[in-house]
């Protein structure tokens, strides 16, 4: 019998961060950006199989809090998305499949729980608790990861290319690529300055030399390179990465009285030592074995983080935060289908929605994609249901109807406009509360009255005090 293995790309996207917004009177983080969820995909342009129906359930029964005291309170939550489709191979051969299915990044209030016993920030780990199914069997999936910056859409174009089997090959970044370490220490500045600014200039091929300062503050573009500076004060110790070929001209330090970098003042930075080692070494210090992450996917995001970071800068300077280090985690497995076989995979993932707390009580939106379902050679009826007790205020497909468990929406198929690559769609959900019921009693009491224009309402009636036009001179 013949046999094709084809890679195809399974997905429900679960993309979570969280926003820091402007200050306020108390000042607190008021949006949680939440989690995209998408449809299927498929990589090969030339797979048969086709996707007969999909029935996409999201379980709202309690809101994540936006701050968890410990990992064990965060494992608690129960929101969760599940994607069942049934797929169908129409061709007279049997098709190995590689899916994989992305479900995001945690959220931050997962990703940096305080550990009290530690002293440290750790991540809830809870892809145990969900998994991979076909014919309600439970199959073996291995949880990948890539980089992805909270709160990004995701990218077919941009995702995917960052899922590799083996180290990543890039045109800069080589596991043996010579990295010096250098560390110079901080002496000599009036405590008096409170504004000291450490800075040096690079003017660097970054084709040959890339330096990465993990202290800096700034980095400014000058007509002949870029400077880098950072805040400092006497005892200060700074680290050094230089990337690839040492600089043209040793790491010539300058001390300013403020970030300008216009008058410099008294003070030393001197080197306390260097040493050379390779960028497999430097990619792997702070990794953690036991976090589920693979050394393969480690050492790619790592790549990944410092290209990203030398995009915008020229001249061979770095820019990154640590903070901003993020990753998302994916389903991986294998399915055979053989000629004219149809069977239904499910995948269920953690459901993590945007918090508006800027309203009593919080509102919660749950985002999906509807566009990755242009990639299968046939899509059939797609199905959406929201098992929850509280109350859907909006939803932009409009078309949803009460049942006793929630909400429920059927498709016949997509049509075009769903399919554009930027067609989101998304379902807001309010805590019950008597004010909304109120609301909706007024709505639908306002719904047996027929609306006039302004032109019927008389000069001299009261009303035209408050919609202009009145004859009365105030």
């Amino acid at each position: 019998m013949k046999r094709k293995a084809i890679t195809v790309i399974f997905t429900v996207l679960l993309l979570s961060a969280v926003f820091i917004q402007p200050t306020h009177a108390n000042s607190a983080q008021r949006r949680w950006s939440g989690t995209d969820s998408t449809g299927a995909l498929i990589k090969e342009k030339n797979c048969p199989l086709v996707v007969d129906k999909e029935l996409l359930s999201f379980d709202v029964r309690e809101f994540p809090k936006n701050y968890y005291n410990s990992t064990e309170e965060f494992l608690a939550y129960t929101g969760k998305v599940t994607a069942e489709y049934t797929f169908r191979n129409p061709a007279d051969y049997a098709v190995t499949a590689t899916l994989v299915f992305p479900f995001g990044n945690l959220p931050l209030y997962g990703e940096y729980i305080y550990d009290s016993y530690t002293g440290k920030h750790t991540a809830a780990l809870e892809t145990d608790r969900f998994g991979v199914a076909v014919n309600g069997k439970p199959i073996e999936a291995t949880v990948r990861h890539t980089l992805k910056d909270r709160g990004t859409p995701f990218s077919l174009d941009t995702d995917m290319p960052r899922l590799a089997d083996g180290y990543i090959s890039d045109s800069f970044f080589r596991p043996e690529l010579p990295v010096w370490v250098q560390q110079y220490s901080v002496e000599g500045i009036d405590p008096e300055n409170q504004a000291a600014t450490a800075a040096f200039v690079l003017r660097e091929d970054p084709t040959k030399t890339r330096v990465l300062w993990e202290e800096k503050s700034g980095m400014a573009a000058l007509k002949d390179g870029i400077r880098m500076s950072g805040w400092a004060k006497t005892g200060d110790t700074f680290t050094v990465y230089i990337f690839g070929e040492p600089p043209k001209d040793d790491i010539a330090w300058s001390l300013y009285e403020n970030g300008a970098c216009e008058k410099k003042i008294d003070g030393n930075i001197k080197l306390k030592y260097s040493e050379q080692t390779t960028f497999r070494a430097f990619a792997f210090g702070e990794y953690d074995n036991s976090s589920g992450t693979s050394e393969v996917d480690w050492y790619n995001a790592q790549v990944a983080f410092l290209n990203a970071g030398s995009e915008e800068w020229q001249q061979g300077g770095i820019y990154t935060e640590k903070s901003a280090f993020s990753l998302m985690r994916w389903y991986e497995y294998t399915l055979t289908l053989e000629p004219g076989q149809t069977l239904t995979n499910t995948v269920t993932a953690p459901l993590y929605p945007a918090i508006d707390a800027g309203y009593t009580p919080s509102i919660y939106t749950y985002t999906y994609l509807l566009s990755p379902a242009k990639t299968w050679a046939q899509f059939g009826e797609l199905k959406i249901v929201v098992n929850t007790p509280y109350y859907m205020i909006e939803n932009n497909q409009g078309s949803f109807s009460g049942t006793e468990k929630g909400y429920e929406l059927t498709l016949p198929g997509l049509p075009e406009s769903e399919l554009t690559d930027d067609a989101r769609h998304s379902i807001t959900v309010l805590r019950k509360a008597k004010e909304y019921l109120e609301a909706k009693r007024l709505l639908k009491f306002f719904d047996y009255f027929v609306g006039i224009g302004s032109e019927c309402v008389p000069t001299n009636s009261l009303l035209r005090e408050f919609i202009g036009g009145g004859c009365f001179q105030v």
